[in-house]
């Protein structure tokens, strides 16, 4: 990245954008017998809680086959199928008009589909590729989700001319300053972002998508009437914008459903696993790339990688600070329990005393909660103790065992009955557990940074994660991902399915 390639970005005078379809008369038809059987559990079933989860799956496997490289019959996993197959027996048993009116249909395609060994939108992209053969162009294929090494090393594999083929997910491809010769979307504008609609990097920008969806774009006109041709960018002198594509199947599927689907079932799943509402923590959703997701503590410090900055490129940011494309580092098991371990490791030998006295007024604090209630805790807490900082949301997270030293803690401590003597033992204790666990999370992030380097940037842009296994802390694994969105709402997490990553599939 440099002053250099930005200055090239504005020089670039103009930029022809093309549309394509690509046919494959089984997708279509799986695509009509999907939107056949949408109409009617959503109509004739009206919503049918399980024939809605189907739905739901089926939109998932439609939209990974949409946007594979590989060949069909390897882009849906077996469990997958397996689960797929359990749920149209369970149809055909419980619904059998529904199984003999669409659903048998779904599922003869599907077998056909998952047993092709080609790939219509790979085919077609290496022809597009290889008829380039006058000289090599710098190519950027920018997919909504991250491509596997495989599939990457598959396709090029096919590329008979020498191109400089660059893959990015759409929300690395906003970073990127270079500009290329021909840039290739593998979808629909409408499939991706406002950005793809309005930025150019390439002499020549392709959307390539299969001919079920609608592929064109529409131009702006804020400012008509200052020029009668109408302006689309302000950064090139010419933006020419080739017919656009009617799609050929009539179809009214959402991809962007199936992400908030899997959270609200997520979270629906939890309440029914029988947790108590007081061992859980206030979080937030950070949307991560590759249709992921995992849940925040709202006062929690995050790790962010900064790949620009040489020497401390690991640094810890407090959560309402963390942005939109940051990278995070997480650790796949328990990322708390990890600093947990360290700080004990800095407390030595007091840490067994320490965390037994933590435990003992937790479990006081618990017990009073059990007996008269969070509400009426809460009430006692504020009215007759002035604690400040006592609403049952606060009170849920001193019951946890993450929770460390709250504020108010020697008012608390009183109102548990604690004496003078206990209150100032027990508060001196509870902030060297804090101050090990600050001490602990800054260690970690030094010994991480001696351990990662500024070489991983490109693969993390184009994976939009990055996965290594630390020597520092016995083979412990840890992801950096990048932050597509974040919702900020406040939703109550069990203290395990905190900074985990969850897939929908």
């Amino acid at each position: 990245m440099s002053f250099s390639n930005l200055i090239d970005l504005y020089k670039l005078e103009k930029s022809n954008i093309n549309f394509a379809h690509v046919k494959n008369n089984r997708l279509s038809l799986f695509a009509e017998s999907l939107e056949k059987y949408r109409k009617e559990v959503q109509g004739r079933y009206d919503n049918d809680l399980h024939l809605s989860e189907v739905l739901n799956l089926l939109r998932r496997v439609f939209f990974k086959l949409t946007g594979s490289f590989l060949p069909y019959n390897k882009v849906i996993s077996i469990e997958v199928q397996n689960e797929l197959l359990k749920k149209f027996f369970q149809i055909k048993n419980s619904y059998p008009e529904l199984f003999s009116s669409s659903v048998i249909k779904i599922a003869k395609v599907f077998k056909e589909i998952i047993e092709a060994k080609e790939n219509s939108m790979a085919d077609y992209l290496q022809s597009h590729l290889n008829n380039k053969l006058h000289n090599t162009q710098k190519i950027a294929i920018v997919t909504k989700r991250a491509l596997s090494l495989d599939e990457k090393k598959q396709f090029i594999g096919d590329i008979i001319v020498n191109h400089d083929i660059n893959f990015f997910t759409e929300n690395s491809f906003r970073k990127e300053i270079n500009i290329f010769d021909e840039v290739i979307y593998i979808g629909s504008p409408n499939y991706f972002g406002e950005y793809t609609r309005t930025t150019f990097k390439g002499s020549v920008i392709t959307f390539v998508s299969y001919n079920m969806f609608t592929n064109s774009i529409k131009l702006k006109g804020e400012f008509e009437d200052i020029d009668k041709n109408g302006i689309y960018s302000t950064l090139y002198n010419q933006v020419t914008v080739g017919e656009a594509i009617q799609k050929k199947v009539t179809i009214n599927l959402e991809e962007k459903e199936s992400l908030n689907i899997a959270v609200n079932k997520f979270l629906d799943e939890q309440k029914g696993s029988g947790i108590n509402s007081s061992d859980t923590i206030e979080a937030s959703i950070v949307f991560l790339e590759n249709d992921r997701f995992l849940f925040a503590p709202q006062d929690s410090k995050i790790r962010v990688f900064f790949p620009e900055e040489k020497n401390n490129f690991v640094k810890q940011k407090n959560f309402n600070e963390v942005e939109e494309d940051d990278y995070i580092v997480i650790r796949n098991e328990s990322d708390t329990k990890l600093i947990a371990e360290v700080a004990d490791q800095i407390l030595k030998s007091k840490a067994k005393d320490y965390r037994l006295t933590q435990k003992k007024w937790k479990k006081r604090l618990l017990y009073n909660v059990e007996q008269k209630g969070i509400n009426k805790v809460s009430q006692i807490l504020s009215k007759k103790y002035r604690l400040k900082t006592a609403s049952t949301v606060s009170i849920r997270n001193w019951c946890n065992e993450n929770s460390i030293s709250p504020t108010e803690l020697p008012k608390l401590l009183k109102a548990l009955k604690y004496t003078e003597k206990e209150v100032e033992e027990i508060y001196r204790k509870m902030k060297e557990i804090r101050r090990a666990h600050l001490k602990a999370g800054r260690l970690i992030s030094g010994k991480l940074m001696n351990e990662l380097s500024t070489e991983i940037f490109q693969e993390l842009k184009e994976q939009g994660y990055y996965t290594f296994t630390s020597k520092e802390f016995d083979g412990a694994s840890f992801n950096i991902e990048r932050v597509v969105s974040i919702d900020r709402s406040v939703y109550y997490v069990a203290p395990y399915n905190l900074m985990k990553t969850i897939e929908i599939d």
